[in-house]
Formats: C-alpha cells, structure tokens, sequence
C-alpha cells in the first residue's frame, strides 16, 4: 500500500521546467525535503576595504625589509664598485669598505624619505603626519646642505679648516652633499603634499601654541642666518670665520634634529596611534644613522685623526640623536601604540562551515 501511494505521488507532480523554482507538494513526512536557508551575500567590496586596511595598518615583515635591506645593500655594493683615492694613509681596502658603508648610509638615509612621500599620495592624506616635524626639518637640512657644501668645495673654508685642524682635511664626503641636496627637496615636496591634502582637524589649545613657536622659531632662525652670512661678506676684518659661521650651522642642524622629533612623538602619543607615519622612514633612519657613525669612526681611526669627530660635530650627533628617536617611534608603533589588522567580515552562514 505504502508503495503504491509513493508511485501515485511520483505521477501527479508535474514535469520539472528547467530555471524553475523548486516547488514542494504536499507529501508523506518522510518524503518532505526541507529546502535550505537563504544564503547571504558576501560583501566584497566591504572585505576588500577591511582587507586593505589591515595591510596598511600592518605590513609584511616583507614589505618593510625589502624596503630596508635593498637600498643598504645596493649603496654597499656601488661603494665597493667605486675606486677610492688611497689619501692619508688609508688602505686600499679600507678606503674602499669606508666607501661603502658612506653609500649605504647614503643609500638608506635618502630611501628613507620616500615610503613617507608614497603613503601621502596612496591616502591622499597626510593625517597622523607632524607639519611641524617637516618644516623643522626643512630648516635643519637647509643648514646641512650649506655646512656640507662649503667643507666639501669652498677653498677659503677648507683653508680654514685646515689652519684650525694641524692641517688636517674635513671628512665631509661627496655623499654627505648629496645626501643633504636630496633630504631638503624630498622634503620640499613632503611640505607640498601637506599643503594640497592638508585634511588635519583644527588646531586648539597646546597643538595651537606649538605651531606658533615652530613659525617664530624658524623666522627668527632664517633672519638671524641671513644677517649673520651678509655681516661676515662685507666685513674684511670681521671676528668670525666662514668657517665658524658654517659650524655654528651645524650646531643649529643638531639642536633642530633633538627638537623636531618630538612634535610627531607627541602626535603619536596623543593619536594612541601611528596610523598614517610611515615605519619604514623610521628603520632606514635608524640604519643610516647607524652607518653614518660607523664610517665617521673608521675614517678617523685609519687616518690617526680623532679631530675628525670632533670636526665633524654634526655628522656624528646627528646619527646617535637619530637613533635614539628612532628607538622611541619603534617602541611606540610596535609596542605601545600597535594596530591590530582588521578582521575580514563572515557572512552568517560561514560559521557552520
């Protein structure tokens, strides 16, 4: 009897039509097939938001040690590649090795400038970024530039410096001109982009105060520098030498390097975040500043001429000052202030999966 219901149910359905919506008759309990939840869509386009945040928020350990090891690693090479002039004694080879350690810290103190410059222009927002970490550091490499630049090929200057030395030549290098010449026009371009995405909330209270003492601070500097050099041209007989004016430069240089870090530390500090500064700046900083003092000891060390250093304050201040901030923004982005990646949204039906 159960067999002969089950043919006649089977009979009366009706031909399935293809693209038809499943209809279910009625049919003996044991015949009922329960149709399934409606399944809901995924968001793909929400995913991929979430996804891509996550990436910008945390890199690949790949990402940031391609973004380190391959601009070290190829000054070195070009060092090494290069025919250093054996003067004062040194060694071939270590004039060479001294070479190449002076194109690496190049090399990554230059790169150094650009993972900062690309995450402004991919976010078309410059939020999480100091302006007044910038224009101190377009001050204090303005008087990089000219302290390097007149050691390395004014004669007068070098004239002087040999006469105040025992006749000793400067260690400033090619490099460190062009090291300075492309830090300010990186950073040039760094204040541009501030000034065209310039999407920060308006300033109140001590973020307020702050700006205006960096504008101050830099005009005095800027006026202050421009009528101490026009002294010094017109005077024949003036007290100070190009060469003290040139050092006094560099003094600046190095108290603006212990300064302007700490606008973007306090910004960090104040975001509880390091969303928008770029970590690779930081760890190419850290490495050039590291080689950079490397170089300066060795050169000194080969040529038996520890006035070098002393020479030669800002290359060796500047390094450690550089990495000791460094070690500061590296506790505070993967320490204290760390950003977890978004999680991909799941749709309801995949936790039964």
């Amino acid at each position: 009897w159960l067999e002969v219901r089950r043919s006649a149910a089977r009979a009366s359905r009706p031909p399935a039509v293809p693209g038809a919506p499943l209809r279910l008759g009625r049919m003996p309990a044991s015949e009922e097939v329960l149709a399934p939840a409606p399944l809901k869509p995924l968001d793909v386009e929400a995913h991929a938001r979430n996804v891509s945040a996550a990436h910008r928020r945390a890199p690949r350990w790949a990402s940031v040690a391609a973004w380190v090891l391959c601009p070290t690693l190829a000054g070195f090479v070009v060092g090494l590649g290069l025919l250093a002039s054996c003067g004062g004694g040194e060694p071939d080879g270590w004039a060479r090795v001294s070479a190449a350690i002076g194109w690496s810290y190049f090399c990554a103190w230059s790169v150094s400038f650009y993972p900062q410059v690309v995450r402004n222009f991919s976010r078309r927002s410059v939020v999480g970024l100091s302006a007044d970490f910038q224009m101190l550091n377009f001050a204090g490499f303005a008087c990089y530039l000219a302290y390097n630049a007149a050691l390395y090929w004014n004669p007068v200057v070098q004239s002087e410096y040999r006469e105040a030395h025992d006749g000793h030549s400067s260690a400033v290098r090619l490099n460190d001109v062009v090291f300075a010449l492309h830090a300010l026009v990186l950073t040039t371009l760094t204040l541009l982009q501030i000034a065209f995405f310039y999407d920060y909330p308006a300033l109140r209270g001590s973020d307020k105060v702050l700006r205006i003492a960096v504008v101050a601070a830099l005009v005095t500097l800027a006026v202050g520098s421009a009528g101490f050099g026009t002294t010094i041209a017109l005077s024949s007989q003036s007290a100070v030498s190009w060469l003290d004016y040139l050092m006094l430069l560099s003094e600046v240089k190095v108290v603006i390097s212990l300064l302007k870090y700490m606008p973007q530390v306090w910004l960090n500090f104040r975001r509880k975040s390091t969303e928008g500064w770029a970590i690779e700046n930081v760890l190419l900083d850290f490495t050039g500043g590291l080689l950079s003092v490397v170089q300066l000891v060795m050169d000194a060390g080969l040529s038996n001429d520890w006035s070098a250093i002393s020479g030669n304050p800002a290359k060796f201040l500047l390094g450690n000052i550089s990495m000791l901030f460094d070690v500061v923004f590296m506790v505070q982005h993967y320490g204290f202030f760390r950003t977890k990646p978004v999680a991909a949204p799941v749709a309801p039906h995949d936790e039964n999966v």
